[in-house]
């Protein structure tokens, strides 16, 4: 191993000790790089089913058996309890980038439970949520580009980061407890960028947690306005 590998393993090791973030456990001899051990892994659920995004009953077969007439169907891979939550705590709030590896792994198996062909696939455009762009540069990334781009690979569709972008530089909805709060605090957010492109197209909207549904509803309700046809917000994990 040369001097320069092992100074940068030495560096990582500094930096990103092999700790599990959600139990602590150290598991530097597991031959992984997931920030997970495999005990903590292995306490994932994932889901095998769409939503719906009003009362998020399952939809099996992923056809709406419930509230037709709402805007849009829910993808979650897995609910937002620990060791998930743990896990997108470092992604989003500690900069790690490298959490999206076992997020890339818990989506591709989502993705597969949901058995999606291409018929029902085709013509669809992923569409991540963005974040302002003074969060995005403190961050160094938007975390729900990251995980469109796993999607759209995935899927072998088209991404469009350009569509949808976010004008208002708002509070982090973590931290407002009530529904109320957080609807205000999105309200006139977003602004889409070409609303002929969006008429009549079929949009993944990716984000990465769907807690109290304030920020994918304001979002889902300009791109309806804009004369999008079918939407699902897809996430990594659902709250409730």
């Amino acid at each position: 191993m040369s001097t320069l590998i092992k100074f940068k393993k030495l560096l990582l090791d500094i930096l990103f000790p092999s700790v599990c973030v959600n139990c602590k456990k150290d598991f530097s001899d597991e031959k992984q790089n997931n920030l997970l051990c495999q005990d903590c892994l292995k306490k994932i659920a994932i889901n095998t089913t769409l939503f719906c995004g009003q009362c998020q009953a399952r939809l099996p077969e992923n056809k709406k058996i419930c509230h037709k007439n709402f805007p849009y169907l829910l993808g979650a891979a897995t609910n937002f309890n620990d060791p998930i939550r743990n896990l997108i705590h470092q992604f989003k709030y500690r900069h790690w980038k490298r959490a999206e590896l076992p997020i890339a792994d818990i989506i591709k198996i989502y993705l597969g439970n949901l058995k999606l062909t291409s018929r029902q696939i085709k013509n669809w455009t992923v569409l991540p949520v963005p974040l302002h762009k003074n969060r995005e540069r403190n961050r160094g990334f938007n975390q729900a580009e990251l995980i469109g781009k796993i999607i759209a690979a995935n899927l072998k569709l088209p991404i469009r980061g350009d569509l949808l972008l976010r004008i208002k530089e708002t509070k982090n909805q973590a931290e407002l407890k009530d529904w109320q709060q957080r609807k205000n605090n999105v309200k006139d957010a977003f602004q889409v960028t070409d609303p002929k492109t969006i008429q009549g197209k079929n949009i993944l909207l990716v984000d990465d947690v769907y807690t109290s549904g304030a920020t994918i509803n304001e979002a889902i309700r300009l791109l309806k306005e804009s004369g999008a046809r079918k939407i699902i917000a897809m996430v990594v994990a659902k709250a409730r």
